[in-house]
């Protein structure tokens, strides 16, 4: 019994590790899941925004500038100070002094000093330049995951291309072997010539080393894809999705505004900033106190006399009277950074309308190309077939049936090409849309 179960256990770990070995992704939306929990860019993003609220939080302790000092102080007198007073006060003659000391020998105090302002309009501004740079790091960080989403759309859709050109290839291949075997059976057979069987072989090692390309080529478009989603080298990565035309659809026109929220953003954190910057000068109300104990004994610290306790608070009112540079500094720079942003603001509105127009024409000029490579497929597949009826009955040329078997694997090549392409174009609009 112990040894069916320890076998249960190593069939389940064996499980476990092969299932972290390979990882399958069926839709584009799978990969994209997947980087959300797995990118170190995602992971990094949202830290970045974590360190942005830490930020807002500091700015809104900030404008209290609470502070709360606590310290002890123990004094041992190894020799107190010594005073004369005169002797008439001890009943002794006129003139005379009489040698007395003050103090205690052990002297113990606690003091405790808090303070904090309840008036300070440029801590207080530095809140909103703080929440502005929250927002700042928000749009930044869709923008990050809208440029990494299209990269890993890119690389997915490439490795559908190449997954779509090397079944192509290798159905080719097959037809290539038919028309090798038909050639060497006319030279058998006395009615073809040498020449024709060697540029059959010739166009057959060609399409094998095409094939053996393409291999490489999706190997490596995969190992793009895991890099992007940051898998292991080791793990295998199977993209298995069915795309077909009738799945992809016209998109809604794009309609991306992220650049111009992000001038915005951006302008709105040098406005905040300059108006903190401007309330330096500002007067600062703070209240101030203090709270001690004291102990005074000859024979030695903490004894049994009693702690003596005095304390005081106060308003205290701050105005600045000679200017800071840096302030001064900081008022000019951000005047200046908001004409910059500005402009950049107008040219984000040109560059994002720009940028939606182009998508467009990008989808409408690939599910053009589509739609005309495949009608030429079918066409060159016709005369294709046409062909090699005709020559098997002697009438056409070698040479030409090849050149038409060629032209039929380039047109099949291209149509699934641009079908990958039509849906790369595609999901690139509907990237640009759903990330705002």
């Amino acid at each position: 019994m112990p040894n069916i179960v320890f076998t249960i256990c190593l069939c389940c770990l064996g499980s476990i590790t092969n299932a972290q070995d390979k990882i399958t992704f069926k839709t584009l939306n799978e990969v994209f899941k997947y980087a959300d929990n797995y990118s170190v860019t995602f992971k990094n993003a949202s830290q970045q925004v974590v360190l942005a609220k830490y930020q807002t939080l500091a700015a809104k302790l900030s404008q209290w500038s609470a502070k709360s000092n606590a310290s002890f102080t123990g004094t041992a007198n190894t020799k107190l100070a010594a005073n004369f007073l005169p002797g008439e006060v001890f009943g002794g003659a006129a003139g005379t002094f009489q040698k007395v000391t003050f103090g205690q020998k052990y002297e113990s105090t606690f003091n405790i000093a808090p303070q904090f302002d309840v008036l300070n309009p440029y801590a207080k501004a530095q809140i909103k330049t703080a929440k502005a740079n929250e927002l700042l790091t928000g749009i930044n960080n869709l923008i990050t995951r809208k440029d990494l989403y299209e990269s890993i759309a890119a690389a997915y859709y490439n490795i559908l291309s190449y997954q779509w050109q090397i079944a192509v290839t290798k159905n080719s291949l097959t037809n290539a072997d038919t028309i090798t075997l038909i050639m060497r059976n006319k030279q058998k057979e006395g009615v073809g010539r040498s020449q024709d069987l060697n540029d059959a072989i010739t166009s057959q090692l060609t399409i094998e080393d095409k094939l053996q390309q393409l291999e490489v080529e999706l190997e490596q478009q995969y190992n793009s894809l895991k890099l992007l989603c940051d898998i292991a080298e080791p793990v295998k990565v199977v993209v298995e999705e069915e795309v077909s035309a009738q799945n992809i659809q016209a998109p809604v026109p794009a309609t991306g505004k992220l650049l111009q929220r992000q001038s915005e953003l951006q302008k709105r954190y040098y406005e905040a900033d300059l108006r903190a910057y401007k309330k330096w000068y500002y007067p600062t109300v703070g209240v101030f106190s203090n709270f001690s104990w004291q102990q005074y004994s000859n024979n030695r610290f903490f004894d049994k006399n009693t702690f003596l306790a005095n304390s005081y608070i106060g308003l205290k009112l701050t105005v600045p009277l000679l200017p800071d540079v840096n302030k001064i500094a900081g008022i000019r720079n951000n005047r200046v950074n908001i004409i910059i942003q500005e402009n950049k603001l107008q040219h984000a509105r040109l560059e994002d309308e720009t940028n939606n127009s182009g998508l467009q024409l990008d989808f409408t000029k690939a599910l053009r190309s589509y739609r005309i490579t495949t009608q030429i497929e079918s066409l060159k597949e016709d005369t294709y077939r046409k062909n090699l009826s005709i020559y098997q009955e002697g009438i056409l040329s070698a040479n030409d049936l090849l050149t038409s078997f060629n032209d039929w694997l380039n047109s099949r090549l291209n149509t699934v090409a641009n079908l990958s392409n039509t849906g790369y174009t595609s999901v690139k609009i509907t990237i640009n849309n759903s990330i705002q």
